[in-house]
């Protein structure tokens, strides 16, 4: 049973999944009088201790955890993901799931098991954590594709030769997915890590709701948690690879700047010298009075350039 259901009048005694996205008090406390239970306000649904996210009232298991979504707030075209706290109250008559934003995963299990269903509360709630890990595994392969495709430009030839200016333009941009990246792999791992903890919560606390096929999906979502937070782990242990490698080329193009003004730098001091000394306005200057001698400044003053990019060159310096 939905938000949009609930306010239609229907009856909710009769349900066995209650959703409820951003309830008004009105619903909520009609939910508490029916089933005898506490909702967790917002602000209860963000507390980050276990033993704030995970209790048992009687037989009513309470859990708490953060669910990935797209954020509305921007286009579908910006790929923009906030975590929603979502309240899990699991009674044996009713699962009620709540939140206060919109839940793909919630939505599309409604829809699959359809309003005929013959679960019960435990297997509804099995039904949405196995959709959630099937919808963060594919998070996580999807930036597994996006590491791929930076690891390639950085490290296969694609940002070679196209100008300090552009080069460093890439690589900034590569950065930047680089921590989008990263920031979507990281919230994932923190759903996973309250999702197994909220998953051998209810192994542990409500084997007397799981019959044998339960238990077997319940084991399955909690190995499944644990190979995709190594998996998690691979993409970070990449991801921060990729990052030191594209800040080192940054440093590398600009460590060849400063190497070339360097050498400019210091292949001008001598002409700058020779040029010093002829600007002098000393009466006795043999050459200021020889014919030849304009022309000599000017060969002294390419000799003495020419001389330090030899040298640099000839030791590899350039």
């Amino acid at each position: 049973m939905t938000r949009d259901q609930l306010v239609a009048g229907a009856d909710p005694v009769s349900a066995a999944w209650i959703d409820l996205c951003d309830p008004s008090p009105a619903e909520c406390a009609q939910i508490e009088a029916d089933y005898g239970i506490t909702l967790p306000s917002a602000d209860a649904l963000r507390e980050i201790e276990t033993s704030s996210r995970l209790r048992a009232v009687g037989d009513t298991l309470v859990m708490t955890a953060p669910l990935l979504t797209r954020d509305p707030a921007f286009p579908a075209t910006e790929e923009r993901w906030m975590i929603v706290p979502t309240g899990f109250i699991l009674t044996p008559r009713v699962l009620v799931t709540i939140h206060y934003a919109p839940l793909a995963p919630l939505t599309s299990v409604a829809q699959a098991i359809g309003p005929t269903h013959s679960d019960s509360p435990a297997g509804l709630l099995l039904h949405v954590l196995e959709e959630v890990i099937d919808r963060a595994a594919d998070q996580l392969e999807m930036v597994s594709e996006q590491i791929s495709a930076i690891s390639r430009r950085i490290f296969y030839g694609e940002i070679e030769r196209q100008g300090l200016q552009r080069e460093t333009a890439l690589l900034r941009r590569a950065i930047m997915r680089l921590g989008r990246a990263y920031d979507r792999s990281a919230r994932v791992r923190f759903m996973f890590l309250s999702i197994g903890r909220m998953a051998g919560f209810l192994a542990q606390r409500g084997k007397d709701r799981l019959d044998a096929g339960l238990e077997a999906r319940l084991h399955t979502i909690i190995n499944d948690i644990t190979s995709l937070d190594e998996f998690e782990a691979s993409l970070s242990a990449r991801i921060q690879f990729l990052q030191d490698a594209a800040t080192s080329l940054v440093n590398i193009e600009q460590n060849d700047v400063v190497k070339v003004l360097t050498v400019a730098s210091v292949a001008g001091i001598p002409p700058v010298l020779v040029v010093g000394i002829y600007g002098m306005n000393f009466q006795h200057m043999p050459e200021l009075s020889w014919q030849m001698g304009y022309p000599m400044a000017l060969a002294l003053c390419l000799i003495t350039t020419l001389v330090p990019f030899v040298w640099f060159k000839w030791r590899k310096w350039l």
